[in-house]
């Protein structure tokens, strides 16, 4: 970043210009203001990113100024000084913003030290608006572009955009997705389609668990009217309909080991053949694959080429699921009643906050798909402008459940508790005979009395 431009704020010429003396032989751009009206002059002529600000001045309190200055320049930092004890007005500067303050009378090194702190607060606060701009605008990118997003705020959301933009300049890397189901593994492919340089032409996505095993080849690489008794027609397979595009290869270890063979050999020379063909057909495809599984194992048990693997893994992305990223079900649960709310035509004006720490406490099995669906069904419930609890009855259901179960388990704890405290009394506290009468060992009985503090 560019060097500070500080303004002094002080009524007290001898601090004021030793401040200003100190600070300029440290290479900051300084500024200097005696009363309040001629510091806003000074912030109106040339922002400064630091004020050095007294609490006690002319026309207004230290407090006042911050209050003013904070809601004129945000983005400017306040360092209060204050007099020695004054505790009160160092909270309420605090309160209103000042990032940081020290108590006459004080070293200029003391003052050195608490401008290089905010010089670092500056810092970060640069690079978390540079981020926030970088986000706004891939995710403005990609729905621009293709209508669908990543949703969240979490720091992995954010580095799994920051990847996608990357490897999208790129043309013809291979791309593995991995991640459990329901975490938007085709939300990712699309926006890496969206954002690169074939997003004019084909993104076509297929499911390879649902390709029947007798038509993997016809349907990937097209056929020959005639080259089988069904084949009554020329067709074209997946690689030629999407070439100068995208496809995207969902499933993948559930492709079968023939067909692996097949698309290895396909991928590494850019050419296939249609069934009942013998002419050669170039294509130019991204492809970008997608699994739930672990495909490493799957390598390892052999049912996966390990030579189809490196072709795919060129780049690989990994989603986690979505109970490790707990950040991002607020602003996804959001987004979905926005979406639905408007989809189904129910004004939606308020959200339960119960609603959020019920959906904080749940793991989401079936991810940001089950989220979703939860969202969508509890709007179709919702009779009214509020989103209530109520509406969403899968985690009311679980959490009723685990109320029960907690409930037997106290009434078990309390039945045990009880039967301890009869065997005890039944043989005058002496333990082997109470150990006895209850079937259980001396010292599995001594761990339930220190468990019941008995």
């Amino acid at each position: 970043m560019e060097e500070l431009k500080i303004l002094i704020l002080d009524d007290e010429t001898g601090y004021r210009e030793g401040i200003e003396e100190y600070l300029l032989t440290q290479g900051f751009t300084v500024f200097m203001a005696e009363k309040p009206s001629e510091g806003f002059q000074v912030l109106k002529d040339e922002p400064c990113d630091i004020v050095i600000l007294d609490i006690k001045l002319p026309e207004m309190n230290g407090v006042q100024v911050l209050r003013k200055i904070k809601k004129s320049y945000p983005e400017t930092e306040i360092i209060m000084i204050t007099a020695h004890g004054d505790m009160d007005s160092v909270i309420e500067s605090l309160r209103y913003g000042a990032s940081d303050f020290f108590t006459k009378p004080f070293r200029l090194i003391d003052l050195k030290t608490a401008i290089e702190r905010t010089k670092r607060y500056i810092k970060l606060q640069n690079r978390i608006t540079y981020l926030k701009f970088q986000y706004d605008h891939l995710i403005s990118q990609i729905k621009g572009a293709d209508g669908t997003t990543m949703i969240g705020k979490s720091d992995s959301i954010i580095e799994i955009l920051n990847l996608m933009k990357k490897v999208a300049s790129t043309d013809n890397t291979t791309i593995l997705i991995t991640g459990e189901s329901g975490t938007g593994k085709e939300i990712v492919a699309r926006g890496i389609h969206a954002l690169s340089a074939r997003k004019e032409h084909t993104f076509l996505d297929i499911n390879c668990s649902s390709v029947p095993d007798n038509l993997f080849e016809s349907e990937f690489f097209g056929h020959k009217k005639g080259a089988f008794t069904d084949a009554i027609e020329h067709k074209s397979g997946y690689f030629e309909v999407a070439n100068h595009g995208t496809i995207f290869l969902d499933e993948i270890c559930d492709m079968p080991k023939h067909m692996q063979t097949k698309l290895l050999r396909v991928l590494e020379g850019n050419v296939f053949r249609r069934v009942g063909s013998n002419r050669d057909i170039k294509f130019d495809v991204r492809v970008i694959s997608a699994t739930n599984q672990d495909i490493d194992t799957f390598v390892k048990n052999n049912d996966f080429r390990e030579d189809l693997l490196y072709r795919l893994n060129t780049f690989r992305i990994h989603i986690p699921p979505l109970r490790e990223r707990k950040d991002d079900i607020k602003p996804l649960l959001d987004y979905f009643v926005k979406i639905f709310s408007k989809k189904l035509k129910k004004p939606i004006k308020n959200v339960s906050n119960r609603i959020y720490d019920c959906l904080l406490n749940y793991d989401f099995p079936g991810n940001v798909r089950e989220l979703r669906n939860m969202v969508e069904r509890a709007l179709i419930i919702c009779d009214n402008s509020i989103l209530r609890l109520e509406h969403f009855t899968h985690i009311v259901k679980k959490a009723q459940e685990a109320d029960e179960n907690s409930l037997d388990l106290s009434i078990l704890e309390n039945k045990e508790k009880e039967m301890l405290i009869k065997a005890l009394e039944r043989s005058n506290n002496n333990k082997t005979s109470a150990a006895k009468l209850l079937n259980i060992s001396r010292s599995a009985l001594n761990r339930k009395i220190e468990k019941y503090k008995l």
